[in-house]
């Protein structure tokens, strides 16, 4: 009972603080103070990703560059971020090659029998966590309500998935990474997710029609359970249970954010691309 009300607890802060971040602008009157919000809340949650990666990489006993991958991590986040608030975030992409290379560089230094292997490993959560989660800038860029319902059909997704696969899940999906995924449940999370997006998409943004919304919602879906399995698969990998404990209950940032990450690029290109039409 008492692991039940802490996992509560700790699961509605959670949902609150997100809420909170998405709306700031909105419920503080003032874009800028909102922007700072939201910069602040989900560039803490960048971070704590990376941290999450690199703790769980030493803990297999992988190599990685630290010190270049934090210092790379807050200036890819920070750098993408100004530049997105000041609508010029297309110059990012021109500079981010440069910094990635420092990687590269400092690499030169190091004592390192396999110097590209840590190159790799130290861009690892760059790539997988920071730059995604940057990305919701941009994508908040389109309506509050449009990143909300991101958010929103996660949460029904990994809901739906749970309950239909304890009903009738007998079918394994990808048993090698996660043992208790079943296509039954994932199948029903997906329906689950598309009802959701059509049926409260429109209250929380309105302009988009109904199979707008259902492209979105099983986006959302199939993104989103790519990205459970695949930190499923990092941390089999690193041989941990739960990516951290910054959450009691629910783990760490990666096992909240890791449906979250895999579905941003993939929602912001669909509607980058639905805009030029």
């Amino acid at each position: 009972m008492k692991k039940l009300l802490i996992r509560t607890l700790s699961g509605t802060a959670y949902c609150i603080l997100v809420v909170f971040a998405i709306y700031s602008s909105q419920w503080l009157g003032s874009r800028m103070a909102g922007s700072c919000v939201f910069i602040a809340f989900f560039g803490f949650v960048a971070m704590m990703g990376v941290h999450e990666c690199y703790k769980n990489l030493t803990i297999k006993g992988v190599e990685t560059n630290k010190a270049a991958g934090y210092t790379l991590a807050l200036l890819t986040y920070c750098l993408i971020s100004i530049m997105g608030i000041a609508h010029m975030a297309f110059l990012s992409m021109l500079i981010l090659p440069a910094l990635f290379a420092v990687v590269f560089l400092c690499q030169l230094w190091r004592k390192d029998e396999h110097p590209f292997a840590t190159i790799g490993y130290t861009l690892l959560p760059i790539i997988w966590v920071v730059y995604p989660l940057v990305l919701m800038q941009p994508l908040s860029n389109f309506g509050a309500g449009l990143l909300m319902m991101v958010f929103i059909c996660t949460w029904i997704n990994d809901s739906g998935a749970y309950l239909t696969g304890m009903a009738i899940g007998k079918h394994k999906m990808w048993e090698r990474h996660s043992p208790n995924k079943t296509w039954e449940g994932t199948l029903g999370g997906a329906l689950f997710c598309v009802l959701g997006a059509i049926f409260i998409g429109p209250l929380l943004q309105g302009g988009l029609s109904w199979w707008y919304w259902a492209i979105l919602g099983l986006t959302c879906s199939v993104a989103g359970t790519l990205g459970d399995l695949v930190e499923s698969m990092f941390k089999r990998f690193c041989g941990v249970k739960d990516s951290g404990n910054i959450m009691p209950g629910h783990g760490g940032v990666l096992d909240r954010f890791d449906s979250v990450i895999m579905i941003i690029p993939f929602i912001l290109f669909i509607l980058c691309v639905g805009s030029l039409f």
